[in-house]
């Protein structure tokens, strides 16, 4: 994160010292660690200082997520660029950063931050998916499990691995790949909930599947996952409202996805699924008679809740394509120059973030009838 626009005092290199070690832990617990700056991050510990403090060392199983403050140069503007939406920049930036910071390391040279790298990596693969480009996105993930084979993302990147393998139709990769997480979980000591992580991917890569045995499937895992881990029960809780959603049961599903968006032990992915879901609803509550003033404030709170997972969660690729296709099509309810304005901006974009996607195919569509 970068303080441009503060006009230089006296005081300014304390306060940029300051402000600069601010990173945040968010743990799975539901708890902020704030004004802390994160040292190094494993797959099994997590290193941070706060203020003068002598280091603190915590499990890596109790982080859901870090928002790092202090990023080299390259990373830093990658991330400016994903806030612009500029996502082709972002993975430029990220991929000569990784190159150079690779190169150092294999020659035997440290790399400071000690965790950018592997960041860097992580983002690498998610930008890459969050386009849409499978072949690319496996990359990614290669590499950072190559290169970082003890990062804290090596979890997930096998999930999102197997998330790609599926999606280009290579079920027996990612039913192996899978296989790697449960493997990972009991050789490597690392916490069980990405084994159970690991389960509900394979549910719902599970053709055979659907309604209530896809539920129940998913249920028997939140079962097994009890009260210790509240981000798994979240996820099988969004998942499975969303077979209620393709039962049109938008009343029961409502209720679930509002429950788990007050949750702070969820997880951005999950978080992004029950705001997509909860527009979903109050779209459908809305759409049928979108001039009455009912429906309006169905659609403006469908709205609210697409716009969420387009601003918030711009790594979940399936979601925020869809979120902006949904929100494009509630502006053109509107009528008005604002909104056709809108509508078109959001389709506009959905073409040139995800292009040869299903979303952008439907945005296309949307943009020639306006």
């Amino acid at each position: 994160m970068s303080y441009r626009s503060l006009i230089l005092t006296p005081l300014l290199p304390a306060l940029l010292t300051a402000l600069a070690s601010a990173d945040t832990i968010y743990t799975t617990e539901g708890r902020m660690i704030e004004d802390c700056t994160v040292l190094e991050e494993s797959l099994l510990e997590v290193t941070y200082r706060r203020g003068g403090s002598n280091k603190t060392t915590m499990p890596s199983s109790e982080v859901l997520r870090i928002e790092f403050t202090t990023m080299p140069t390259l990373v830093d503007r990658a991330e400016t660029a994903v806030a612009d939406a500029q996502i082709f920049d972002a993975v430029n930036d990220l991929s000569v950063y990784l190159d150079g910071a690779i190169n150092k390391l294999d020659n035997g040279n440290r790399v400071r931050p000690a965790w950018a790298p592997a960041y860097a990596s992580w983002r690498l693969a998610e930008l890459n998916a969050s386009l849409g480009k499978g072949p690319e996105t496996l990359a990614a993930t290669g590499k950072l499990l190559a290169k970082f084979p003890d990062s804290r993302y090596v979890p997930a990147a096998l999930l999102l691995r197997a998330e790609v393998q599926f999606a280009g139709g290579e079920g027996g990769a990612a039913k192996k790949t899978l296989e790697g997480v449960t493997k990972l979980v009991a050789e490597r000591g690392i916490s069980e909930r990405w084994d159970y992580d690991a389960k509900i991917a394979a549910i719902m890569y599970d053709d055979k599947l659907s309604g209530d045995k896809r539920r129940d499937a998913l249920k028997r895992v939140a079962t097994q996952a009890g009260a210790k881990f509240a981000s798994v029960r979240n996820r099988e809780q969004v998942i499975g409202a969303e077979t209620l959603l393709e039962e049109k049961d938008f009343e029961t599903a409502q209720a679930v996805f509002e429950s788990v968006v007050k949750d702070p032990k969820s997880d951005q992915r999950t978080l992004a699924i029950a705001w997509s879901g909860l527009g979903d609803c109050h779209y459908q509550a809305g759409i049928k008679n979108p001039t009455s003033e009912a429906s309006k404030a169905s659609l403006q709170d469908a709205l609210k809740a697409y716009m969420r997972v387009v601003v918030l969660f711009k790594g979940e690729s399936n979601y925020v394509g869809r979120a902006m296709v949904y929100a494009g099509r509630i502006y053109t309810t509107m009528e008005t120059e604002e909104g056709t304005a809108n509508a078109n901006k959001l389709f506009g974009a959905v073409i040139r973030q995800f292009p040869g996607s299903k979303w952008a195919q439907e945005a296309r569509g949307f943009a020639k009838k306006r």
